[in-house]
C-alpha cells in the first residue's frame, strides 16, 4: 500500500485529536499565522532520509571529461558522493578516484598542460567535483552519489522510500505537531519515543542483503566442496 501525502496529513490530524477535515487547526501548508502539517511531515521525512540508507537516492550518473578542465557539475542537486571512477581507454577497467582535502589539491596543482593527466583524485566543490590530474583528453568517468529527494507535496503524491518507514515518518510529524499546534510537550515525548522504537525494529536493507553475498546471493543447498 503507498502512503501519499494525503493519507499523511489525515492520519497526522486523528492522531493529535483533530478531525480528518479539520484543516483549520492544522492547515495543509503553511500560512500566515499557523504552520502546516506539510512542514512537520517534512521535518520528519528529512530526519528520515539523513538516518536510513534509502535505495531512492542512490544514482548513478557518467559523464565525460573535458581536456585541461578539472572541475565537473554533478547533474542533479544531490547530498552527499559515495564514488567516482574513470574508466581507463586502454584496459576499459574502472579505476577509483581517491578522496583529497582541498589542500592537497593545491598542494599538487600545477597549472601547466605538461601536468594534465588520468584524473587520480578528487575533492567536493561546491555542486560539483574537481579532480587532479587536471585531464589530457576525454576520459568517461561514473560517479555514485545520494540525490535530494524532493519533498513531500501535492505534486510528489507517493513516498518513494520503503513502506516499512512509513509510520516512522507519521509518528515523526505527530510529535512536532504536538508541540506546535498543541504545545503538550508530554504527549509529544511519548510520540517521539513511540517513533523511536519504530526506528530500532527496522533492519536496513544493507543488512538484508549481506546474506551470502560473497556468491552474489547464490546459494546450492547439498552441495559442497567435497563433491569435487
Amino acid at each position: 500500500m503507498t502512503l501519499d501525502i494525503a493519507s499523511y496529513r489525515r492520519q497526522l490530524r486523528e492522531h493529535i485529536g483533530l478531525t480528518g477535515d479539520d484543516v483549520e487547526t492544522l492547515p495543509d501548508t503553511d500560512t500566515a499565522d499557523k504552520t502546516g502539517a506539510d512542514t512537520y511531515l517534512n521535518r520528519s521525512y528529512w530526519e528520515v532520509l539523513d538516518l536510513f540508507p534509502v535505495r531512492a537516492k542512490e544514482v548513478i550518473a557518467t559523464f565525460h571529461t573535458t581536456q585541461g578542465r578539472d572541475f565537473y557539475k554533478i547533474p542533479n542537486s544531490f547530498e552527499a558522493l559515495q564514488a567516482i571512477s574513470i574508466t581507463d581507454p586502454n584496459s576499459f577497467k574502472h579505476d577509483p578516484l581517491d578522496r583529497i582535502e582541498k589542500d592537497y589539491f593545491e598542494q599538487k596543482f600545477v597549472d601547466r598542460t605538461d601536468d594534465e593527466g588520468k584524473p587520480e583524485l578528487y575533492f567536493r566543490e561546491g555542486d560539483g567535483i574537481r579532480v587532479w590530474r587536471r585531464p589530457d583528453r576525454d576520459y568517461e568517468m561514473t560517479v555514485h552519489y545520494w540525490e535530494e529527494l524532493a519533498d513531500l507535496s501535492n505534486s510528489n503524491q507517493t513516498s518513494p522510500i520503503p513502506r516499512v518507514l512509513h509510520e516512522v515518518i507519521l509518528f515523526g510529524g505527530v510529535w512536532r505537531a504536538f508541540i506546535g499546534v498543541n504545545g503538550d510537550y508530554v504527549r509529544a515525548q511519548a510520540a517521539k519515543g513511540h517513533q523511536v522504537a519504530l526506528m530500532n525494529s527496522k533492519t536496513p536493507i544493507e543488512d538484508k542483503e549481506k546474506f551470502d553475498s560473497h556468491r552474489a546471493g547464490v546459494e546450492v543447498i547439498g552441495y559442497d566442496e567435497t563433491n569435487l
